[in-house]
């Protein structure tokens, strides 16, 4: 098909579209700016939170670009041209970005196994290849009408087609690790307040892999059965659904790690009253008697130091227990 005969409907099209896939993401960062935030900028900078913001602000930044350049006016093809293949770059880094971030938790996940870091790799580095292999080399008419449009020939849209389809093999590879890693430890965390963080994992890599299979699939079925100029037309939303996944993904291990680590403050800090007042209420009712056992002295030794009691309950004395005997005669009297 001629660049001139690309009707302006299909233009429209491509435009609305790409313009969605922009909308997703926007607006999901301005809902979860606020756990950005206090979850990543408000916390000490670790490697999780340097690849969390390599993943966000590169999309960000890059989304910025592209729409820019969507609806740019280029006064000659080797301009669009240049467009075209910078938006095709930077939409390979932005997978790859995810894809590392997919790599870090199944490494994590996997106590940092060699074994699945080099499963992982060589699956992952033979995807990569097949995919530069597909995108470059590929012959498009450009049209620079209504901005600057790319029509893909059969045969150029299979080739993409592959690499989208790489793709969604390197997240059901992942997806599928997680999974199994779940299954085979599923009776560690069995218990009660125990299964918080894993289940998190399984439950947002389930919900992450069904979303992007969706997207992908729909943006892959484009380059079979679309015309020449909506072919892929659903790149920049597939693109876009992948980021905000893993954001959202990242956003809510950050959440439940940092409510995990507050519950086990306090409730070493509870343990630590707790021990300490029993520290004192034993002090004390070995210096009232003048004895101290055994028990006590390993207590002691064992236990944190006591905290001291107020000011005011030195002018207090322990009242002596009454025993049973005791109590009868009371009441015989």
């Amino acid at each position: 098909m001629s660049a001139d005969a690309i009707p302006v409907s299909q233009l429209y099209l491509h435009n609305y579209l790409h313009l969605l896939g922009i909308v997703i993401f926007f607006y999901d960062y301005a809902i979860t700016f606020d756990d950005e935030y206090w979850r990543v900028w408000r916390t000490p900078t670790t490697g999780a939170s340097l690849v969390f913001l390599l993943n966000r602000y590169f999309a960000f930044f890059t989304n910025i670009a592209i729409t820019a350049g969507n609806f740019a006016t280029f006064k000659t093809t080797q301009s669009c041209a240049r467009y075209a293949f910078y938006r095709q770059l930077c939409l390979i880094i932005i997978q790859v970005i995810v894809a590392v971030n997919q790599f870090l938790r199944i490494y994590a996940l996997y106590s940092r196994s060699r074994r699945i870091a080099a499963l992982i790799f060589s699956i992952g580095g033979i995807l990569l290849a097949l995919s530069i292999w597909a995108v470059i080399g590929q012959k498009s008419d450009i049209s620079l009408s209504q901005g600057c449009h790319l029509a893909s020939s059969r045969i150029s849209g299979i080739r993409i087609a592959v690499a989208w389809e790489s793709l969604f093999i390197y997240d059901f590879l992942i997806f599928s690790l997680t999974f199994l890693k779940t299954y085979r430890q599923r009776s560690m965390y069995a218990g009660p307040g125990r299964n918080d963080l894993i289940a998190l994992i399984v439950r947002d890599g389930a919900i992450y892999f069904a979303v992007m299979a969706c997207a992908q699939c729909a943006n892959t079925m484009t380059f079979y059965f679309c015309p020449p100029a909506l072919r892929g037309v659903l790149s920049t939303f597939a693109s876009n659904v992948s980021v905000t996944m893993m954001c959202r993904f990242m956003l809510n291990l950050h959440r439940t790690a940092t409510e995990r680590l507050h519950n086990y403050s306090t409730a070493s800090t509870d343990f630590g009253s707790v021990a300490s007042s029993g520290m004192v209420f034993t002090s004390r009712v070995a210096t009232t008697a003048g004895l101290r056992t055994t028990r006590g002295a390993a207590a002691a030794d064992t236990l944190p130091p006591p905290l001291l009691p107020p000011p005011w309950t030195e002018e207090f004395e322990l009242a002596p227990v009454p025993v049973p005997g005791q109590i009868e005669e009371v009441h015989r009297v």
